[in-house]
């Protein structure tokens, strides 16, 4: 009986989130080597002009650091918007600014896109996120066993987490081959987050409930890591 009533609450406070529901697009790209510098310095350059700042959604720009076959990409550029309208428009390219068309042409020289994301988070548990991130890839069978599952193992290690924080995210359009959902953690660095990982793992209690509740109905297809480098328009 209480594990409906979980249930019930979950998919009860997801779709309270309906009315004020968020999305981001993100784009998983390959910079040359020689062009990280170029187009970080146009991105920047856009950003903090008065075209770039108003934009109506928020950009990240991060760096890859652990990768596999699967996801090989370099850098990831998302695009946070507070709600579907902000992306009526999406598509279209920077505008023909002196900063918008120097950003368009490093672009096309330097970076590479493997693939393009369109997702909406679920449940996270700050705001905040920290700049070093590890994502997992997910194959959820059933969503609401699992984010009830996600909602006790967020509160259950909050104590150990600290400053760290988890997401999980619903994948609409763009994913790997059967990944529906991503599980985020984030914390200040790679140091701190191995540390979180380490104190979770070792709790046993806590991640062992965890994984018995959702290893029959998920699978993880996937894993990368990174770090936030620059942060635009974070409103």
């Amino acid at each position: 009986m209480k594990k409906i009533i979980i249930i019930l609450l979950v998919s009860f406070s997801l779709t309270q989130l309906q009315a004020q529901k968020s999305y981001f697009a993100c784009y998983n790209v390959e910079v040359s080597n020689d062009g990280v510098s170029d187009f970080a310095t146009a991105l920047d350059n856009f950003m903090m002009s008065d075209a770039g700042a108003k934009l109506p959604y928020s950009v990240i720009l991060s760096e890859i650091f652990f990768g596999n076959a699967d996801n090989k990409f370099s850098h990831q550029i998302c695009f946070l918007a507070k709600n579907a309208d902000v992306l009526a428009d999406w598509g279209s390219k920077p505008p023909p600014t002196p900063e918008g068309i120097l950003l368009q042409i490093s672009f096309a020289k330097n970076v590479k896109v493997n693939q393009t994301i369109l997702g909406s988070p679920l449940i996270e548990t700050s705001s905040l996120m920290g700049d070093y991130f590890n994502i997992w890839q997910l194959n959820v069978e059933d969503v609401a066993v699992f984010a009830s599952a996600f909602t006790k193992f967020s509160k259950d290690t909050e104590k150990m987490r600290g400053s760290g924080s988890f997401g999980l995210y619903e994948i609409i359009a763009g994913s790997n081959k059967n990944v529906t959902h991503h599980f985020g953690a984030y914390a200040a660095n790679l140091g701190e987050f191995l540390k979180i990982r380490e104190k979770i793992i070792t709790s046993q209690k806590e991640f062992e409930a965890y994984d018995k509740s959702t290893a029959p109905i998920s699978n993880v297809e996937g894993v990368f890591g990174g770090q936030i480098i620059k942060r635009y328009n974070m409103k």
